[in-house]
């Protein structure tokens, strides 16, 4: 059973993105996954999301067709999501490894 699932809405956010993944996959919980919406039209920067979550099993990244904003690609992540708990992370933001636990 996932415990938590941790959206990422992504909109041109490459030079953060990288550290603000990487702060959601070292939460110190173990059952956890990760969606990442991308909502950007222009899809120049796929390629490197791609290669950031390296085919993770516990990664779902979404591609949205067009873009819809930040509270429509969160929905889009809830209803992929397995999760008990929801949580949100914007891809400019840092967590440290134990937030998720210390909400829970």
């Amino acid at each position: 059973m996932i415990l938590a699932s941790i959206i990422m809405p992504y909109f041109k956010k490459k030079k953060y993105f990288k550290y603000s993944y990487y702060s959601a996959l070292n939460q110190n919980i173990k059952n956890k996954e990760i969606i990442i919406v991308y909502d950007d039209e222009n899809k120049s920067e796929i390629n490197y999301i791609k290669s950031i979550i390296k085919k993770r099993r516990n990664t779902k990244l979404i591609i949205n067709k067009k873009n819809y904003g930040v509270g429509i690609s969160r929905n889009i992540g809830i209803n992929r999501s397995k999760g008990r708990y929801i949580c949100f992370l914007d891809c400019d933001d840092i967590w440290k490894k134990n937030k998720i636990k210390l909400q829970i």
